[in-house]
């Protein structure tokens, strides 16, 4: 990416016997250099510079050598040839361009510094401020987290200049190309590659397949780039630069072509400007009826502006200028408009970051105003131009791009000069889960029965974060005030476990299913795990499991209970549990003693089948020792208290606690059948 063939990007413009054959031997740098043969001013003035035995000669000679390499942006030379020049005391103007190319390679820090020395040692330090600011400015973009990812198209791009890719039809596509399939043999004698040529290819699943030329009459032996077309597909404007052979020159012009069902038509030179005005970047609005351009004419207000024209009955309109709302002191190129008739253009005379940046600007009654630079990474500090959308929102919920387009730049990591990319706006979204371990805080903090004062943090609490399936996706420890964080998934289920000494461990779940946002970046998910402390001889509340008379067989919501209970048993796998089986006092008191024992073995059967080490586990039958009520042998009792006997308790057959049971609120009640 050396030597990126913006011919027209320069401020010179004008580009006198720059593609010219030219009739004697060129012998030395200066010669080169006024014919802009800048691909080979560069070998002759290092040579000069080699054999200069003058300082002051030798230091411009350094410097001529670093304008040389800018000029076909090959920014890596042209600094350390800025730099040669300020060591031979080449004063503030090397200064500034070597701070210049730092800036276009995005050594954002080090431009930085040469712009404040510039500002202590130039009679007017507003420039340097301006640029150090933009320097700032670039350092502190790159750091943002994006949402856009820019990519090169390698299918397209090749080791010349590959720019301004434009919808033509269907899936097909043009762009402008330097590459060794341009027509013609004539080197351009500034960047040492072919003249450009127009190139069509087309958008596959797989992706762009071989660009191939769209040869003549469109493409000839010189300079064709930036086509633009009508709705239809059948017609064309592009660019064709050609030589004047009178004013030992080149121009730029408007062409205009048409599509005959069979093959474009002969190029017809659009007059909107005399010959000696250059016009770049055409844009033809959807409707046909608004063409948009980039002009050197006189009267502008730098370089290049940019100006409209409307179509009318003869043609086209006196172009019109987009004022300074728009253009400004250096070079404005490659306009767009989007949907909403918003401006897209590049511009190196706004506050950017190196060369060309791209910027929008707001559609008013009137024209556009506010152009706003699209920051990195749609800029780099090379030129960033041929800027445009090809979607502007997700077509399904599924679809993760909200917009995207193509644009073309110089930046570095590209295959040659000018390479074409692609960008992408992704609808990214980074979960957070952000959480806080607690416990009760009881007045007394050794009795399990004094007042509950509320919750407080609970430090050094291990953490795991867990897939559905009990899979350890990551842990921490609550820190200080019992806080910790994890990072999730888009669209998962999570299982969060808090265990510590000392308390029973517990599980709570989360998900990030559901919860993308496109407006978002960040998403925070909150959980708040609360841990029981453990305290000899307490009796932990679960709900209890109830039998029908004379039966063993477990209720159904019973089930539901021993289900819910083997989390329990698997957040907590060092306890024992004792399964004790209660009944009510009708029937013989051996009777029920038996019929106790088979109820508790029955739950202890369920537990084991369900994957519970049968040495976790102890099935006690009580009968009706423990009745909860004074329904005993021969006293006047409802089915409903008697109900309340019938039942299952749990505890806790460990050195640290114990666990029982106590009655729910609600207990579904069975008729009585016959006694036995």
């Amino acid at each position: 990416m050396k030597r990126a063939s913006k011919y027209f990007f320069l401020t010179a413009i004008v580009f006198v016997a720059a593609c010219k054959t030219v009739p004697f031997k060129v012998n030395n740098g200066n010669t080169a250099v006024s014919l802009k043969l800048y691909h080979q001013s560069t070998d002759f003035l290092i040579k000069e510079f080699n054999e200069e035995k003058d300082p002051i000669k030798k230091q411009q000679k350094a410097f001529e050598i670093g304008e040389s390499y800018r000029k076909f942006n090959d920014w890596a030379n042209a600094e350390k040839w800025y730099k040669q020049s300020l060591d031979l005391k080449g004063g503030e103007e090397s200064l500034y361009m070597l701070a210049m190319m730092q800036k276009q390679q995005e050594k954002y820090q080090e431009a930085l510094k040469s712009f404040e020395e510039y500002q202590k040692i130039a009679g007017n330090g507003f420039e340097g401020r301006k640029q150090a600011m933009q320097c700032q400015d670039a350092i502190e973009w790159k750091k943002e987290f994006l949402k856009i990812r820019v990519t090169n198209i390698e299918a397209l791009n090749s080791a010349a200049n590959d720019y301004a890719l434009v919808p033509y039809k269907q899936k097909q596509f043009v762009y402008s190309s330097s590459r060794n399939e341009a027509l013609g043999t004539e080197r351009d004698g500034w960047t040492g590659e072919k003249f450009t040529d127009l190139f069509i290819t087309e958008k596959k699943e797989t992706g762009f397949a071989a660009p191939t030329n769209i040869g003549a009459p469109v493409n000839t032996i010189a300079h064709e780039s930036s086509a633009t077309f009508s709705k239809d597909a059948k017609e064309m404007y592009f660019i064709r630069c050609k030589d004047d052979q009178q004013k030992s020159a080149q121009y730029c012009n408007l062409y205009y072509t048409a599509f005959n069902n069979e093959h474009w038509e002969e190029p017809v030179k659009i007059d909107l400007f005399a010959d000696s005005i250059n016009i770049y970047d055409p844009f033809l609005s959807k409707d046909g009826k608004l063409l948009l351009f980039a002009s050197d004419a006189r009267g502008g207000f730098g370089a290049t502006d940019l100006y409209m024209a409307t179509k009318v009955d003869t043609g086209w309109s006196t172009p019109q200028n987009l004022t300074r709302n728009i253009n400004t002191p250096g070079s404005e190129r490659f306009p767009w408009l989007d949907d909403k008739s918003n401006l897209y253009y590049s511009s190196n005379g706004l506050p950017g970051m190196g060369g060309l940046d791209i910027f929008k600007a707001t559609k008013t009654k009137t024209g556009y105003k506010d152009p706003v630079n699209l920051k990195y990474p749609i800029n780099s500090g090379a030129d960033d131009f041929g800027f445009r959308i090809d979607k502007y929102k997700p077509s399904s919920a599924d679809d993760t791009i909200l917009y995207s387009g193509y644009l073309s730049s110089n930046r570095p990591g590209g295959k040659g000069g000018d390479d074409i990319y692609r960008f992408e706006e992704k609808w990214i979204n980074l979960f957070v889960l952000r959480g806080k371990v607690v416990e009760k805080n009881y007045e007394k903090p050794d009795d399990a029965e004094s007042k509950v004062l509320g919750l407080k943090n609970l430090p050094k609490a291990k953490v795991d974060l867990k897939s559905t399936d009990d899979r350890v996706i990551a842990s921490t420890f609550s820190d200080s005030i019992g806080n910790f964080a994890f990072r999730l998934n888009a669209e998962t289920d999570y299982k969060v476990a808090g265990t510590k000494n000392g308390y029973f461990s517990k599980t709570e779940y989360t998900s990030t299913k559901g919860k993308r946002n496109e407006d978002s970046t960040i998403i925070t998910l909150h959980v708040q795990i609360e841990l029981e402390k453990i305290f000899p001889q307490k009796m932990l509340v679960i709900p209890n499991i109830y039998y029908d008379y004379d039966k063993a067989t477990l209720r159904p919501e019973s089930k539901l209970v021993l289900d819910s209970i083997l989390i329990f048993f698997n957040e907590n796998p060092d306890l024992t549990i004792e399964l004790g089986s209660h009944t009510d006092s009708r029937g013989s008191d051996d009777y029920n003693l038996k019929l106790s024992q088979a109820r508790a073995q029955s739950a202890v059967d369920y537990l084991i089948e369900k994957g519970i080490p049968k040495d976790r586990l102890v099935a006690k039958g009580y009968g009706e020792t423990m009745l909860v009520n004074n329904c005993s042998n021969g006293v006047n009792c409802t089915e409903e208290e008697h109900q309340k006997n019938r039942r299952t308790t749990l505890r806790v057959v460990s050195a640290k606690l114990n666990l029982e049971s106590i009655q729910p609120e609600d207990i579904r009640v069975v008729p009585k059948p016959e006694e036995k």
